[in-house]
């Protein structure tokens, strides 16, 4: 009786040494390095948004937590928690894609205005009405 309860309690000891062992792997992972990594995709806002409104789950397999290079006319910059906001957007599209700009860029934002036709380079996270893209650069 004692030696198959021990054998529950070893087993039980060692699935959570299991899931500490890979949340903490997890919760460490390093961010990408988007100014060194190569782009995955190269496309425009519209194609982006459009293809993540035909088919959001197989676009979002496609290109979340890829490295994206996006060319777009500003809709809106904007700040949030002291990093830069871009909104890309095209005339008749309800939806836009936002991307974070990184503290980096702050200085490089001073320059642009809304209407301007940019390349910015970044990582997908999903969508949700909106693409979201973060750590995002300027493209020159």
């Amino acid at each position: 009786m004692k030696s198959n309860q021990f054998r529950w309690i070893l087993s039980f000891l060692l699935i959570v040494v299991i899931s500490l062992t890979i949340m903490v792997t997890y919760y460490n992972k390093p961010h990408i390095n988007v100014r060194e990594t190569k782009v995955d995709y190269t496309l425009s806002t519209i194609n982006l948004i459009e293809e993540y409104q035909q088919d959001e789950g197989a676009t979002d397999k496609k290109y979340s937590e890829h490295v994206l290079q996006l060319e777009g006319k500003i809709f809106e910059i904007s700040a949030q928690q002291g990093n830069s906001v871009i909104t890309l957007k095209d005339k008749g599209s309800e939806s836009s894609v936002i991307c974070q700009m990184m503290a980096e860029e702050n200085k490089k934002m001073l320059k642009l205005k809304k209407g301007d036709n940019i390349s910015i380079k970044g990582v997908c996270t999903g969508y949700l009405l909106d693409v979201i893209m973060v750590r995002c650069i300027l493209v020159e």
